[in-house]
C-alpha cells in the first residue's frame, strides 16, 4: 500500500508540474510575411517599410516602444530600396510631444504623419490630404483637386478588431490608370532633398550637372531644363540609363526631352554633361519624377499582417508606405487555470478511491477468508 501511495504522489506531482509550468510565449509575436514572399516582393516594387509601434501601446505614453518596432523591422527587411534604416512613423493624432520626438529622433525617423503635428524642423510631417481607399469613405474629388506637384497621401487599413475592411474599386482602378507618380512617403521626401542637392556648372564649355552623395538612403534627383533648342548629347558618368517613356511612374535614373525641356533624374554619387551646351543659356529646377502632374502615396496603418493588408493591390501600381506593428500575442484563456484545478480536484479523488479498493482487496483475501476464496476460483480439473 506505500508503494501505491507513493506512485500515486509522484503521479499527483507530475501531472501539477506539467499543467503549471506549460512554456510561456513572448508578449509580441512575428509577421512571418514581412521577411517571406510579400515583403520582399513589395520592396522590389517600391513599397515603404515604416513603424506605427506595437499593439495596444502608446507611444507617447511609452517611447520604448519606438525602438522595439525599429528593430523589430530591420530585423526582418529593409525598409526600402533606396535604403535600409526605416525613417517613416505612423505617429498618434496631434501635437507630437517633446519626449516622442526625441525618441523617433535617435531612432534615425525623419517623416511622420498622417494626422499628427510638429513644429520641430527635424521631422518632416506627411499629413493625410487624399482621404482613404476604403469603401465607403474613399472620395476621388480629393486627389482630383489636389495641387500639381505635390503629394497626395491617402490612408488604407485592412482590419479593425474582427472586422474585414473593404477597398473602393472603382477609386482604386480609376487611380490605378491615371498619370500620377506612384511613390512613398520615405521616396517622396527623400526624393525631394535629393533634387535640392544636385547641383549646376560649367564645364568646358558645356554643363555639368550632378547630384552629391549622402548619408542617408540614396534615392535619386530629378531636375527639368529648359531653353534648349533641340536634343543634347549627353555623357553620364557611369555610362548612362535608358530613356524614360511618358508614362513610366516607377522611379529610376534615366532622361526625357520633349520640346525643348529635358527631364534628367540622377542617382546619387553621379553627373550627366550636357556637351556643348552653355550654363547661361538654360534654367534648371527641381521637379517630380518624369515631370509627372503629382505624387500618390497610400499609408497602410497598423500593418500587422502584410498578406492581409496587401492581397487586394498586388495587381496594380499603387505604392504603399506600410506602417508596421507588432501584434500582441491573444490574451491567455482559462483553459489552463480550469485544468489545474480539475487535476487538483480529480487527483485526490482518484487516490481515495485506489486506497479504499485496495484495503477492500487486503481485508478479502485474510486468512479467515481463504475458504471462500477457495471456493470461488475455477476447478482445474
Amino acid at each position: 500500500m506505500d508503494a501505491r501511495k507513493r506512485l500515486l504522489a509522484v503521479t499527483l506531482a507530475v501531472m501539477l508540474s506539467s499543467v503549471t509550468s506549460l512554456p510561456v510565449q513572448a508578449e509580441y509575436k512575428d509577421d512571418t510575411w514581412l521577411g517571406n514572399v510579400i515583403g520582399p516582393e513589395l520592396l522590389v516594387l517600391g513599397d515603404e517599410f515604416g513603424c506605427q509601434g506595437l499593439e495596444n501601446v502608446d507611444p507617447e505614453e511609452d517611447t520604448n516602444s519606438v525602438s522595439a518596432c525599429s528593430q523589430y523591422l530591420t530585423s526582418k527587411i529593409n525598409a526600402s530600396r533606396w535604403g535600409q534604416n526605416p525613417i517613416s512613423f505612423g505617429t498618434p493624432e496631434g501635437e507630437i510631444s517633446e519626449n516622442l520626438t526625441e525618441a523617433l529622433i535617435e531612432e534615425g525617423f525623419k517623416i511622420i504623419g498622417d494626422m499628427s503635428h510638429s513644429d520641430d524642423p527635424r521631422l518632416r510631417v506627411i499629413s493625410r490630404n487624399g482621404g482613404s481607399i476604403e469603401s465607403g469613405l474613399a472620395d476621388r474629388s480629393l486627389i482630383e483637386g489636389s495641387e500639381p506637384g505635390k503629394l497626395v497621401s491617402l490612408y488604407w487599413i485592412a482590419r479593425i478588431d474582427d472586422l474585414n475592411i473593404r477597398r473602393d474599386r472603382d477609386v482604386v482602378d480609376w487611380l490605378s490608370e491615371q498619370p500620377y507618380w506612384f511613390t512613398t512617403w520615405g521616396e517622396w521626401a527623400t526624393h525631394e532633398e535629393s533634387s535640392s542637392r544636385i547641383t549646376v556648372h560649367s564645364a568646358n564649355g558645356s554643363t555639368e550637372i550632378s547630384n552629391p552623395g549622402s548619408v542617408g538612403w540614396s534615392t535619386p534627383g530629378t531636375v527639368k531644363i529648359t531653353g534648349l533648342v533641340d536634343r543634347p548629347d549627353m555623357d553620364w558618368s557611369d555610362g548612362g540609363y535608358a530613356p524614360l517613356d511618358p508614362d513610366e511612374i516607377r522611379l529610376r535614373g534615366g532622361h526625357r526631352y520633349s520640346n525643348g525641356t529635358l527631364i534628367i533624374t540622377i542617382p546619387q554619387g553621379e553627373s550627366v554633361t550636357l556637351e556643348g551646351i552653355h550654363v547661361d543659356d538654360i534654367e534648371v529646377e527641381a521637379t517630380l519624377f518624369n515631370d509627372l502632374e503629382k505624387g500618390v502615396a497610400i499609408a497602410g496603418h497598423h500593418t500587422t499582417n502584410m498578406r492581409e493588408w496587401s492581397q487586394d493591390f498586388r495587381d496594380t501600381p499603387l505604392r504603399f508606405t506600410w506602417l508596421i506593428e507588432r501584434s500582441e500575442i491573444p490574451e491567455k484563456t482559462l483553459f489552463l487555470p480550469i485544468l489545474a484545478l480539475s487535476v487538483l480536484i480529480a487527483t485526490p479523488v482518484a487516490i481515495r478511491w485506489v486506497l479504499v479498493r485496495d484495503k477492500e482487496g487486503q481485508s478479502y483475501i485474510r486468512p479467515g477468508n481463504l475458504d471462500t476464496v477457495r471456493d470461488h476460483l475455477p476447478d482445474d480439473s
